[in-house]
């Protein structure tokens, strides 16, 4: 097991989560915007003038897996999408301890003219897509959960808040699948341009850990305070993880300081949820 999770962990390390994904959608995707442009990359895998979503699947090997499953959504002020940053660190952190990992590269602005609608498009294909070939990648479809950072955060708040069970009349057999993630972990939620009120708590509304620095001057700790109060008050799940300092950039995965270290948080809010059985939580490496 030692060579075996030492092979995994070097897999890991060299891993590009933005080699090519799979498309979400067969054809173009709803709202498509044509003649937009190429997509570019800075080089470090922040992407810009996203048309086509997809989905970067990165699985354990089978003798690690333990069917948790989790789509990560970098951050970019849905101007780009930072799946250099964010999704490379999920990958070297979750893989190796037997979680399934799925990097969205969701639709910009620009091209797109109503970015979060199309955004929250893909973020729901994706979900209904793990859930659809679960079996196929080793996932347990009621423990499938949503990662974000800054815009990835409100995007999957978004979700939290509309989700649906599946159309089970759909042709599509992925549409015939349910959108709701069963938790959500938003690092450093960004307000953008809403107001808590536009992340109403539904029946359908999971478990939600937030991470928020109080010097974050792009997402305040005050948004975070008051969607935690507004879903507890609604009888959510929900809990606050607060750190003094980092700002904005506080919460990268085994980055430098508190917020660093916030999967030692996760970890044990996954076991009250439910979602892992003690023996299921990272190994060490």
């Amino acid at each position: 097991m030692a060579t075996t999770l030492w092979a995994t962990l070097a897999h890991a390390e060299d891993a590009k989560s933005w080699d090519p994904g799979i498309p979400l959608f067969e054809g173009k995707p709803p709202g498509y915007i044509a003649d937009a442009g190429p997509e570019t990359n800075d080089g470090n895998g922040r992407f810009g003038n996203v048309t086509t979503p997809t989905l970067a699947v990165h699985l354990p090997p089978k003798e690690l897996r333990n069917g948790l499953a989790i789509v990560v959504c970098p951050g970019g002020g849905y101007s780009r999408v930072g799946i250099g940053p964010k999704g490379d660190a999920a990958i070297k952190y979750f893989v190796p301890r037997g979680v399934a990992i799925f990097v969205l590269k969701y639709r910009t602005r620009p091209p797109s003219k109503q970015v979060e609608v199309d955004a929250l498009a893909d973020v729901q294909r994706a979900v209904r897509m793990v859930r659809h070939r679960a079996a196929e990648w080793g996932v347990d479809p009621d423990r499938i959960g949503m990662l974000g950072w800054s815009a990835g955060s409100h995007l999957i708040l978004n979700l939290a808040s509309h989700n649906d069970t599946g159309n089970a009349a759909a042709a599509d057999p992925i549409e015939r699948q349910s959108c709701r993630p069963n938790f959500v972990a938003a690092m450093c939620p960004w307000p953008s341009r809403s107001k808590p009120a536009n992340f109403p708590a539904t029946k359908q509304t999971p478990p939600i850990l937030m991470c928020s620095a109080r010097d974050d001057k792009t997402a305040p700790t005050s948004f975070a305070k008051a969607l935690r109060d507004a879903y507890i008050a609604a009888g959510i799940e929900c809990t606050l993880h607060e750190v003094e300092t980092g700002g904005h950039e506080a919460f990268t995965i085994e980055g430098p300081g508190e917020g660093g270290k916030w999967t030692e948080t996760f970890w044990p809010w996954l076991s009250k949820i439910k979602m892992v059985q003690s023996e299921l939580e990272p190994m060490t490496k």
